[in-house]
């Protein structure tokens, strides 16, 4: 009976994004990225993750003389333990105004109504929309982004995390609305079936504070495989799944930043009021189809690291 079940879970976990064996084969003809994408639902056991990437890890560069500071080892331990690091102190304060200055004036748009269009961020034309996103290209065009997301701390410890030099995959930049009835989406717990093994980093444009949407991490949850799904989870299911001792809710004001393995449990509460602004970057082993298959930027102005920035930046 064990082995049944484990297969029919195996099965069902398959089907989030493989139709079947020949739509899979298909899918990675087309588009190579889906070879590892498509089957992290079923692989949800950390210790397998974690030697599946090793693997990678073992073939991808890593930076000469490689010798990461203090600051990187210790961040690089509360991922590993916790899953989290701890606030950071906030960025310069004209590089937020400048993001945020930024952010208000370009339109964004809820993926999930495209008959919306674009709007701004001030007046979203429908109570159904929680959150209103921004665009690769449109977020690359924001003044300090690919700077913030090649901090020279942040890389080290993505390499001491991987194993070898991160692929900048996956950013990302959204308003959440407050006053809205119900969480939807991220706002609810999950955890992300992106890679193998990464994290995310986090960058709050507007203050946060616990009526903001903070967000929220349940420590040590990466290395477990209790709702080891990818389905939206209920609070209810996570308390009885891992009590409330680990709960971490990250607040602080605009410019505060932090990192996260978001294999772990997560999300990004619905705000109460306001609206809340998130920067984001992920740092992988593996390609997601989340980001362009071509860069986005024909040339390489700030002189970033070309295997970290491939993915974006044309070489």
């Amino acid at each position: 009976m064990r082995i049944t079940a484990f297969l029919d879970d195996v099965r069902d976990r398959a089907r989030t994004r493989i139709a079947s064996p020949g739509d899979y084969v298909r899918k990675v003809r087309q588009d190579p990225r889906y070879a590892i994408y498509d089957i992290l639902p079923i692989v949800t056991d950390p210790v397998l993750r974690d030697r599946l990437a090793a693997l990678i890890a073992a073939r991808r560069p890593r930076t000469p003389g490689f010798a990461p500071s203090l600051e990187a080892r210790a961040w690089c331990r509360m991922l590993e333990t916790d899953g989290i690091t701890p606030a950071m102190p906030p960025i310069d304060a004209g590089i937020v105004a400048d993001l945020r200055r930024y952010f208000e004036e370009t339109p964004c748009h809820d993926p999930f109504r495209p008959h919306l269009g674009r709007f701004r961020a001030d007046a979203p034309p429908s109570p159904e929309s929680n959150m209103g996103y921004f665009g690769v290209e449109q977020i690359l065009k924001a003044p300090h982004v690919l700077d913030l997301f090649n901090n020279p701390l942040v890389l080290e410890t993505a390499e001491l995390f991987l194993g070898c030099k991160p692929l900048l995959d996956n950013i990302g930049c959204w308003w959440s609305f407050g006053d809205r009835p119900a969480a939807k989406g991220t706002q609810r717990h999950h955890r992300d079936l992106d890679s193998l093994r990464g994290f995310k980093l986090f960058f709050y444009l507007t203050d946060v504070d616990e009526d903001g949407g903070p967000h929220v991490f349940i420590k040590g949850s990466q290395r477990s495989t209790l709702l080891s799904t990818g389905r939206a989870l209920s609070d209810e299911e996570v308390r009885n799944a891992f009590g409330t001792a680990g709960e971490v809710t990250m607040t602080g004001p605009a410019g505060t930043w932090f990192m996260g393995d978001t294999y772990g449990v997560h999300k990004g509460a619905l705000p109460r009021r306001g609206r809340r602004l998130l920067l984001t970057a992920q740092y992988n082993i593996n390609r997601t189809p989340h980001a362009p298959r071509r860069p986005v930027l024909d040339r390489n102005a700030g002189g970033y690291d070309p295997f970290v920035n491939q993915i974006y930046v044309a070489a």
